[in-house]
């Protein structure tokens, strides 16, 4: 139910029940299972779109963590975390931090998936948008292409993507 009012943008609503879940993890699996870590995750999420940027990261931080733990460090459930975490650092201004973390998440997906695969879109994506902050224009423009010739490739030029 928390994940259906997320999506329609009900942050709050969804906020209590992800809150009440953690808990109910946390009773029942223990403070770091692996169980609890996408509940982390969704809750930091919620978080982040209620603009809890401070909340959000120290969750997200600690799903990085039980993730690691559990599935090892260059796991794509890892990675997937890593970009979230990635983002709440870019608005928070903390760009080199975040650039180090969207560049492992990248590693990571690239690890597993190919180059060119549509799993590294969303961290090519935030990256580029990054290195726009930083002015680094010439290197967001590579990686914008790279993004765009992989929705190309996957979905089709003719695509809403």
């Amino acid at each position: 139910l928390a994940t259906a009012l997320q999506h329609q943008g009900e942050y709050n609503q969804a906020k209590v029940l992800y809150q009440r879940a953690v808990r109910i993890k946390e009773k029942h699996y223990g403070e770091d299972h692996v169980q609890l870590s996408s509940t982390l995750n969704n809750l930091a999420t919620a978080l982040q779109h209620q603009g809890e940027y401070n909340q959000a990261k120290v969750l997200y931080q600690r799903a990085v963590h039980i993730k690691q733990k559990h599935y090892g460090a260059d796991h794509v459930e890892v990675a997937f975390t890593l970009n979230n975490l990635s983002t709440i650092v870019h608005y928070q201004g903390d760009y080199d931090k975040a650039k180090v973390l969207y560049q492992r998440a990248l590693r990571i997906m690239q690890k597993h998936y190919s180059e060119d695969h549509v799993q590294v879109l969303s961290i090519l994506n935030n990256l580029a948008t990054l290195l726009q902050h930083q002015e680094e224009y010439d290197q967001a423009k590579v990686l914008y292409q790279r993004a765009v010739h992989i929705k190309q490739k996957h979905y089709g030029a003719d695509h809403v993507e």
